[in-house]
């Protein structure tokens, strides 16, 4: 177990583009952490060069469960052969990793971490198409509150996005596996609201931004609010669409409030597909499917 100065951090790195290269992710990484485990979620694996990071481990996944698949042999291979491990690091291979120093060496950062009772910490992202930071959540059983997107931090929040969040070990033997039924959406608000119930905390630490991308989002206006739309495909956006419901379902009795918020959430994905975006009709219908795949207990 380490010690209160220096958390031993194990980073986990999914990796599902071929065309990209992970590699510098892994580097940036590796000055930071005590072990990378690189997820190569590609169809086709990978071969990539090990000779001198004796400190990276490869996982070759072929995309099975998706994200929630590559998380879980991640986890399991830290029980099997990383047990020291006191932390976990959730890392995208697009995120900006140059935030990484900052975030870590935080005092905010290295509070949250040691708490018993928080569950992760993680820094603010900025949508790298729109230049917007996230609008922290924060709920309540019955009602949630939008928080403001400069509001100044560390912050109590319901939800954090895996990319860049620090995860006590602790709290993920305690919670369990992802849930690979989800696939890739709406994985972590799975596990942030499993995270919840459980009496666990989750700390945002706005003072440490990095820069990370999801879907292809495009700016608009409303009413003198600047809103953006998530710009995915029609095929992402039935899946979208079914996990939201599907979340909601599950965790409907312990989060009435996380009910009302997917619902608003669903009008404010269709509003910017109208508003902001092409293919207008493809992408309502596909959400539409999603929700009677939800509703029909369909998932995978």
């Amino acid at each position: 177990m380490a010690d209160r100065d220096e958390p031993g951090i194990v980073c986990v790195i999914v990796s599902y583009d071929a065309a990209r290269d992970p590699l510098p992710a892994v580097d940036a990484a590796l000055g930071h952490v005590r072990h990378v485990i690189l997820v190569d979620n590609a169809e086709v694996a990978r071969d990539f060069d090990r000779a001198k990071r004796p400190r990276l481990t490869v996982l070759a996944n072929g995309n099975r469960g998706a994200l929630a698949g590559a998380y879980n042999l991640a986890l399991a291979e830290i029980d099997a052969h990383l047990a020291h491990a006191s932390h976990v690091l959730f890392l995208d291979d697009d995120s900006e990793v140059g935030a990484l120093p900052d975030f870590l060496a935080h005092a905010a950062t290295r509070e949250a971490c040691f708490r018993g009772d928080v569950a992760a910490v993680a820094p603010v992202y900025i949508e790298r198409e729109t230049g917007l930071r996230l609008a922290p959540i924060r709920l309540r059983r019955f009602t949630y509150r939008l928080l403001p997107r400069d509001v100044a931090g560390p912050v109590d929040v319901s939800f954090l996005i895996n990319s860049m969040s620090l995860w006590r070990r602790q709290a993920l033997l305690r919670i369990g596996p992802y849930d690979e039924g989800l696939g890739v959406d709406h994985v972590d608000t799975d596990y942030c609201l499993r995270a919840a119930s459980l009496g666990y905390r989750l700390v945002l630490n706005t003072a440490t931004p990095f820069a990370h991308s999801i879907g292809r989002r495009r700016m608009y206006r409303l009413f003198g609010k600047t809103l953006q739309s998530g710009g995915h495909a029609p095929a992402r956006r039935r899946m979208i669409a079914r996990n939201t419901v599907a979340v909601a379902r599950r965790h409907a009795l312990a989060w009435p409030s996380f009910v009302a918020l997917c619902l608003v959430r669903l009008a404010y994905e269709a509003l910017g597909i109208v508003l902001a975006e092409r293919d207008r009709r493809e992408k309502l219908w596909a959400m539409a499917r999603g929700v009677v795949d939800a509703l029909r207990g369909r998932t995978g």
